[in-house]
């Protein structure tokens, strides 16, 4: 201000002509005034609009930011929000989590996405980044190699859109997914603390597939079970392994997890493998969103159970032919407890032709009762006689009447002996029985009693 009014009377006084009338001395110098503070005001406002501009571009920018980040962390991949300059300024959970930086988020923010990806990728990243902002891909990714905290790198499929919010931003979205289960340590090989090295030991297939059903993480069980090697299978729908005969309940399932319709599958089916041949595998999978309706990718197991399943279809034809050979014997064969009702556990068909009775009926039906259908003369003998034997742990024989559903008296004849555990314990009494007679077939009954008082004197 002081340099202004010096200058100004150097002015004045060069200009000043004592001849001229006081008028015109009076208006010169008045316009000489308003000159000097128009001058004086536009160099004081100068700097205080020049720095409110730069404020509001702040302000804006910031809810740009703000903005992004809500956007990176609803996503279930592992996403990063760049500036225009391919810095990171936020990184999501899964993105931190991935690379082994889980709470390491405020070294990551600002830090240029090329410190995170492999040197030798670095052109490649430079080239991918330069085409997206001339909009020149199209949802394309590129496959390069991220670093890890550990100094590890896992390949992954990388891939940058732009960000816009009402028609102006400078951000960009930064998603990559892991490729395979690899990682190696810069000059030497990580050893059996890395999990992705141990997730390739363990005898299970470990997958991942993407929202749209196909393979991005498999390891190295996969190639051992079915023979596809892993570069072959990664990018191909599971769906498309699958045995025709199973791909209708496979594909339900996988889209329920992928659609976020449903949190978590257990269910089998059959996979081919590259020679053709299918195995049974139990598959478990879960969806890696916790929000409903979401697509999500999805991880999961497949356990190789086809030997189980030869087991069990063995198992099935043994007992196809174990009750084919009980229906042709004539009586039935049973397992039951050692109670005074004698509960039935298992008879088998003959049960009909001996009492009259369907083995369902018999079976587990507690209005049964089968010392119920004994003839009450023999009922205590019966009872007591297997118990004694039973006691002494020998099988026993003997005859007693039955009153069959027809009302009819019959003579039966039964074989059995007790169950023990290895420690003793009575578990149940397994025996045979069969009609011999109608009541009034005395002979035959008697025939039968010498045929059992020599077997007892023959034990005795």
């Amino acid at each position: 201000m002081a340099v202004l009014s010096i200058v100004f009377m150097i002015v004045l006084g060069m200009w000043w002509d004592g001849s001229a009338p006081l008028k015109i001395h009076l208006a010169a110098l008045a316009v000489a005034m308003v000159v000097l503070l128009t001058t004086t005001l536009a160099i004081a406002i100068f700097p205080l609009a020049k720095a409110g501009v730069p404020l509001r571009a702040k302000e804006n920018n910031l809810d740009a930011i703000e903005w992004a980040s809500d956007v990176s962390r609803k996503l279930s991949t592992p996403a990063a929000i760049l500036d225009g300059h391919a810095t990171v300024i936020v990184a999501n959970k899964m993105f931190l989590t991935e690379l082994g930086m889980h709470g390491m988020s405020d070294q990551v923010v600002g830090m240029p996405v090329s410190n995170l990806v492999h040197p030798s990728d670095h052109h490649t990243l430079a080239k991918f980044i330069a085409a997206t902002v001339r909009n020149a891909l199209n949802n394309d990714t590129v496959a390069l190699r991220m670093l890890c905290a550990d100094g590890t790198t896992v390949p992954v499929h990388m891939s940058i859109s732009p960000l816009h919010e009402e028609g102006k931003s400078n951000l960009n979205l930064l998603q990559f997914s892991v490729l395979s289960s690899h990682r190696t340590v810069a000059g030497e090989a990580t050893g059996e603390h890395d999990h992705r090295l141990l997730i390739d030991r363990i005898e299970q297939v470990v997958f991942q597939i993407n929202p749209d059903g196909e393979l991005i993480f498999l390891n190295s069980s996969w190639a051992a079970l079915f023979d596809h090697t892993i570069q072959e299978s990664l990018s191909r729908p599971l769906i498309s392994f699958v045995h025709p005969e199973d791909r209708a309940l496979v594909e339900a399932h996988v889209k329920a997890l992928t659609r976020g319709k449903r949190n978590r599958c257990h269910i089998e089916a059959r996979l081919i493998a590259k020679n053709g041949t299918s195995y049974w595998v139990e598959l478990r999978a879960k969806s890696l969103s916790l929000v409903k309706g979401e697509k999500t990718s999805v991880i999961g197991t497949l356990t190789d159970v086809t030997q189980m399943k030869r087991t069990e279809a063995s198992l099935r034809a043994n007992r196809r032919s174990l009750s084919m050979l009980l229906s042709n014997i004539p009586g039935m064969v049973y397992r039951c407890k050692h109670d005074r009702n004698w509960s039935f556990e298992f008879t088998s068909d003959g049960c009909v032709d001996v009492t009259g009775y369907e083995p369902y009926e018999i079976v587990g039906d507690p209005n049964f009762s089968y010392v119920e259908i004994i003839h009450p003369e023999d009922r205590t003998f019966a009872w007591e006689f297997v118990r004694q034997q039973v006691a002494l742990h020998r099988e026993f024989q003997l005859l007693y009447r039955i009153i069959n559903r027809a009302g009819n008296v019959v003579w039966v004849w039964e074989q059995g002996k007790g169950v023990f555990s290895s420690t003793g314990e009575l578990l149940a009494l397994e025996g045979f029985i069969t009609d011999i007679a109608s009541d009034g077939d005395d002979e035959v009954v008697r025939g039968f009693q010498r045929l059992l008082a020599a077997e007892s004197s023959k034990e005795i």
